[in-house]
């Protein structure tokens, strides 16, 4: 292994410019400072464009004006924001860091539907006006606003403070070009946590007996809403890439615990054909994101798991155990989930996963043990979200019932006459298989959430044991290079890591045996693609996208030695490396090509090209993957910055479920009356609204029509 001195035209390792923060700071305003005067105005009870939008949303679906249009523009920011991170992840992983955060265009729609949904929530809070749910959360005197309203908002705020707080982390401690980096966990985590708000605000709306969420087209649409929520899938998305950063346990546990809490949940929900549902809200999501994607030049796409035979499994414990038994049904799906669901995902993986994938059949006994265990988890926090809806929902306790009537109607007003008859026979089989799942009226914290909150920490601590990477020192590798070819066509012995050269790698591991039971091991380039890029660049044989190749190490037969299957490129931008993962947690690399990168000021920034029959001793993963990180920043400061931003997580986390808790179990809010006849807040929250519509038990005729107070 060399040093070479030329410096060569590098993007900046740190934050962006003054100018670039500048821009993003006129684009918030210039969308959030319609909203605050919207707020203004919707609060002084004066018409608005958007309470209008609101009012006549609320005419065509039901729903009260706090749940239909700001649910609907969350979802269809969600969607944004999705296609923004799919592009910009794979964007990364083929240039590497951007010249500054505008000048890469993923960014935008990321950003704009941060501000979207948070807006969302905003404005769900702003309409909340009338009649409110029994319990509300109370912001001001005399403004009162749906739970579900307040998970909406504080996921956007989180994720909002994200992109401040992800420029400040980059000039603190250096680039990382990674999702897993803690900033942009919290703009992706805010995003896909956002969704959590829905079920609630239509659960609410249930509850006051709005009509868009009663009958079979409510609990259709409640269902779908809470399908949504397995949106955190994107957090398996660099194993969709075929670049994981994160032990490969990781991907078991992130699969199995979403699984077995979403598509369990919406079973129980739902009931028959629920888990199915929960399944095509997953994979019409993919859908949407690899076909967005793929309609974009040369980007990485990303694969995806399939989640169907786990979809199947559930629906078949549900005729065996029934979800009236939460506990027992999450239990045992969860166990299904964990075995034969994620036993079929290895399978799927040998067809259509990336490199590393599919694990070697040695590193299952421990990934199928540890999705199992995330999948318990799932199941038991399935039952305690399951429960907390159908309490919000209910109506003194009492349930209200499903009928088809609204359903049929849409089917006729949609000139779908023909399909009554049939829908109205199938609805019948699906109504004698519903079950109500009764939640505890009496009890302590741990009688009423006990369930869910050990389900939560259970997935909490195998990520805290299973995700941070570690190391094992002392293993090296002698590097052999054959077929060596330059641009022109000349023949060499080794690359000399200026001009552009190819070789195939053969490598020889001392001790010999740390490469036989590996959870993966093969040879990534990546970061290879820039805005000067040949045509002619190197493509991956699984991907065909410039910028990035995964490329399998075979072995010869000689123990300890691996040849890879395509040749390697050692020039340019490209980061070549070999990659080690053994069980459960080591991570370590043996470096073969990196550029020498001016704008990284430490030794790690020097341009590396490992030389034919060189011995190199591997290091730390993060070490390579991760060169713009700074090594000279206090442990303390280290220390201190993820304590922040694990605190403002383990908040939000609480915050949700409090949310839940509150709207289930929480006292009903007392509302007094003014002088003049209009409701004002007491201790917080709507009580009987002023038109008499909750006192007198009768359910609003519709959301338009119903809205006391809101001067519009």
């Amino acid at each position: 292994m060399f040093v070479a001195q030329q410096p060569l035209p590098a993007p900046p390792a740190g934050g962006a410019a003054i100018g670039e923060v500048l821009i993003a700071l006129v684009i918030s305003l210039g969308v959030m400072l319609p909203v605050g005067w919207f707020l203004i105005r919707e609060r002084a009870g004066k018409p608005t464009v958007i309470g209008r939008a609101a009012d006549w949303v609320a005419s065509k679906d039901g729903l009260p004006r706090w749940a239909g249009l700001p649910s609907y523009l969350t979802i269809t920011a969600l969607l944004t924001a999705g296609f923004g991170v799919w592009w910009d992840v794979a964007t990364h992983m083929q240039n590497g860091r951007d010249e500054g955060p505008l000048a890469n265009p993923s960014h935008y729609p990321i950003f704009l539907a941060i501000l979207g949904f948070f807006s969302a929530g905003i404005i769900s809070m702003t309409l909340a006006k009338g009649q409110l749910p029994r319990r509300s959360f109370r912001i001001a005197p005399g403004w009162h606003a749906p739970m579900g309203a307040m998970i909406i908002t504080a996921a956007g705020a989180i994720a909002l403070v994200g992109f401040p707080a992800d420029d400040v982390w980059h000039r603190l401690f250096g680039q990382d070009v990674t999702e897993w980096g803690p900033t942009h966990i919290m703009m992706i985590g805010g995003a896909v946590t956002c969704v959590l708000g829905i079920p609630l605000l239509f659960a609410e709306a249930r509850q006051l007996g709005y009509p868009g969420a009663l009958g079979f087209a409510g609990k259709l649409r409640s269902a779908i809403a809470l399908s949504v929520c397995i949106v955190p899938f994107a957090f398996l998305m660099e194993f969709d890439l075929g670049v994981p950063q994160f032990p490969a346990a990781t991907q078991f546990i992130i699969a199995g615990f979403l699984i077995g809490w979403i598509f369990t949940a919406v079973r129980a929900y739902f009931g028959p054909g629920g888990a199915l549902l929960a399944w095509g809200i997953y994979i019409g999501a993919h859908l949407f994101l690899m076909g967005t994607t793929a309609l974009l030049d040369d980007v990485l796409l990303a694969r995806f798991l399939l989640f169907l035979p786990s979809a199947v499994l559930i629906e078949l414990v549900a005729l065996v155990v029934s979800p009236r038994r939460g506990i027992a049904f999450g239990v045992t799906s969860g166990v299904l989930v964990g075995t034969l669901g994620m036993l079929a995902e290895w399978q799927w993986s040998k067809v259509f996963m990336p490199l590393p994938q599919p694990l070697p059949a040695s590193a299952l006994p421990l990934m199928l043990a540890v999705a199992t265990a995330a999948a318990i988890g799932g199941g038991l926090l399935a039952g305690w979200h399951v429960r907390m809806l159908e309490r919000i929902g209910s109506r003194d306790g009492v349930s209200h019932e499903t009928s088809f009537d609204g359903f049929e109607s849409v089917l006729r007003r949609g000139r779908l006459g023909f399909a009554v008859a049939p829908g109205r026979a199938l609805f019948g089989f699906w109504q004698r298989r519903q079950v109500a799942l009764t939640s505890p009226s009496e009890g302590g914290v741990l009688r009423k959430h006990g369930a869910g909150l050990a389900g939560a920490l259970v997935f909490i601590a195998l990520m805290a044991v299973f995700a941070p990477p570690t190391a094992n020192h002392g293993i090296t590798g002698t590097v052999q290079l054959s077929d060596v070819t330059y641009e022109d066509g000349r023949q060499a012995e080794e690359c000399d890591g200026e001009e552009k050269c190819l070789a195939r790698v053969a490598v020889t591991m001392e001790p010999a045996a740390a490469a036989d039971d590996a959870v993966w091991f093969y040879a990534l380039a990546w970061q290879g693609r820039h805005a000067n890029a040949e045509p002619d660049l190197p493509r991956d044989p699984m991907g065909d996208a410039p910028g990035v190749l995964r490329v399998r190490m075979v072995p010869t037969g000689t123990p300890g030695e691996y040849v890879s299957e395509h040749k390697l490129p050692f020039y340019g931008n490209w980061k070549t490396l070999i990659r080690l993962h053994q069980a459960p947690t080591v991570h370590m690399a043996l470096p073969l090509h990196a550029p020498n990168d001016p704008a990284i000021e430490s030794a790690k920034g020097r341009q590396i090209v490992t030389g034919d029959g060189e011995t190199v001793e591997l290091i730390t993963e993060r070490e390579f993957l991760q060169r713009e990180i700074k090594d000279d920043v206090p442990s303390w400061l280290w220390a201190a910055a993820y304590g922040v931003v694990n605190t403002s997580w383990l908040v939000l986390i609480g915050f949700y479920g409090w949310c839940y808790a509150m709207a289930a179990y929480g006292a009903p809010n007392v509302r007094r009356r003014t002088a003049s006849g209009a409701g004002s807040a007491g201790d917080g929250g709507s009580g009987p609204s002023t038109d008499g519509a909750a006192s007198s038990g009768k359910a609003p005729a519709g959301g338009a029509k119903h809205r006391a107070s809101s001067g519009v």
